[in-house]
């Protein structure tokens, strides 16, 4: 693997871990971004590894996805839905119409963690990280 490609596959590996950090601090907000977060970046680290092309600067992980796994990506679609809003609303006021940290609870934070984790999963089964 490219050394580009393995700091991508570090860095998202780093930001799920922080996922968990957070959640167990009781940062839902920063727990749902840094889910998001993580997915996003082991599909920019598969542009490089799949495609072995640049990584772009888009952040719509259903877009990302697509690209690189084409209609296989349909299998992590609802994972991917689930997290891809996430973006903005986690970190600023005014894309949540008030303060992330009161929008968002364990509740939902456990579930984009679960979502990222099968993220993960699916991509690991269909690239190899190593």
């Amino acid at each position: 693997m490219r050394e580009e490609a393995r700091f991508w596959v570090d860095d998202a590996t780093w930001d799920l871990e922080c996922a968990q950090d957070m959640l167990d601090r009781e940062r839902y907000n920063y727990a749902v971004w840094l889910s998001r977060q993580a997915a996003e970046k082991l599909l920019k680290a598969c542009y490089l590894i799949v495609l072995r092309s640049s990584v772009p600067r888009d952040h719509n992980l259903l877009v990302l996805g697509r690209e690189c796994f084409g209609h296989a990506i349909s299998e992590i679609n609802p994972q991917l839905t689930f997290l891809n809003p996430h973006y903005t609303t986690t970190r600023y006021v005014d894309a949540a119409l008030g303060a992330p940290k009161d929008i968002y609870d364990r509740g939902f934070a456990e579930q984009a963690l679960t979502k990222a984790r099968e993220v993960f999963q699916w991509i690991r089964s269909k690239v190899s990280l190593d």
